[in-house]
């Protein structure tokens, strides 16, 4: 597989990404004991770091791989909207749309020798008004035309509910263009259903089940039937950790395995997933499991939201690829 060229392919793109913005900040320590007062852990502060992820985390790995990125999200009126509005990067246009009654996502975490201690979310999760979703909608009906692809990271942190998931999934297939959508499960129930007829959808193998319990992944067909009823996708993608991923595209499954990598942090290695996958396109679904695969794998190896770099990607294509599992529909 000639990475460079793939590359240079990403580098024509324009996604439109619209979604969650969480800043992650991430506070590291030493044990020093505990309270003499209370059972509480003590730790001495080494360092803190602060970096933007959710939808935010996706674009950064599209920029990274070279594409153009417009960026519709949401932010408070406060001081964490500025870490999101400083952030800057050629290739990317920031569209934040400011909610003056909700603050700007943030989760902290706190890790001691190693070990996430704690979190701690700042967060409103319920849905945006009106006045701020014409926003949105006039956001999209701008910048929407010039994509090549639609992208829809939803965290579920109140900028898409369902009537923006239908005005998205709507709007690319008026557009002619696709539409690629990660919802998180996470504490909630599934939205997927949301985005039905259309769209191309990422999940998780908690997410397929969430929504057909009996879903075993297998490739075959008749294992994505319940999934295919409730969604009318165009494509389910279904990512499998370790396992890789499979792909159906309404009569044929594909599967690509995972590639070995030694894991440290598995956040947000389903955003890089979702990056890779939507710049390859899936005019060859295994083919683009693969470079997803590859690129996802690189990102397990970081700790929390950093992105690989375009040399080690290059250098992970160039090393031969994971055994190639048989697909009986092929």
């Amino acid at each position: 597989m000639d990475a460079e060229l793939r590359l240079s392919d990403f580098a024509k793109a324009r996604v439109l990404v619209v979604g969650d913005t969480i800043v992650d900040i991430y506070t590291y320590g030493s044990v020093l004991g505990i309270s003499a007062e209370t059972p509480t852990i003590v730790a001495r502060q080494k360092s803190v770091t602060k970096t933007l992820g959710g939808a935010a985390f996706v674009c950064r790995n599209l920029l990274e791989l070279g594409a153009h990125v417009d960026f519709i999200t949401l932010v408070g009126r406060d001081d964490e909207a500025r870490t999101v509005r400083d952030y800057a990067s050629d290739r990317f246009n920031l569209i934040a749309i400011e909610d003056p009654g909700r603050p700007t996502t943030v989760k902290h975490r706190f890790w001691v020798d190693g070990y996430k201690l704690f979190q701690l979310d700042v967060r409103d999760d319920s849905l945006i008004g009106e006045a701020v979703a014409g926003e949105v909608r006039a956001a999209v009906d701008r910048h929407l035309a010039k994509a090549d692809a639609l992208l829809v990271s939803d965290y579920r942190h109140g900028l898409i509910g369902p009537a923006m998931a239908r005005f998205l999934v709507d709007a690319a297939k008026q557009a002619g263009k696709p539409v690629y959508v990660d919802s998180q499960v996470s504490q909630n129930v599934s939205n997927h259903a949301d985005y039905r007829s259309g769209a191309i959808i990422c999940l998780n193998l908690k997410e397929a089940r969430c929504i057909d319990p009996a879903f075993t992944p297998a490739a075959d067909p008749a294992a994505f039937a319940g999934l295919q009823r409730a969604l009318d996708a165009k494509a389910l993608i279904v990512k499998l950790g370790e396992d890789g991923a499979l792909a159906f595209d309404g009569r044929k499954v594909y599967r690509a395995p995972a590639w070995p990598v030694k894991v440290v942090d598995t956040i947000g290695a389903g955003d890089a997933f979702l990056a890779t996958l939507v710049l390859a396109g899936l005019d060859d679904p295994r083919e683009a499991l693969t470079v997803a695969n590859a690129w996802a794998g690189l990102s397990i190896q970081k700790h929390g939201t950093a992105t690989p770099s375009k040399d080690e990607f290059i250098a992970l294509l160039a090393t031969s690829a994971p055994e190639k599992l048989t697909c009986p529909t092929d």
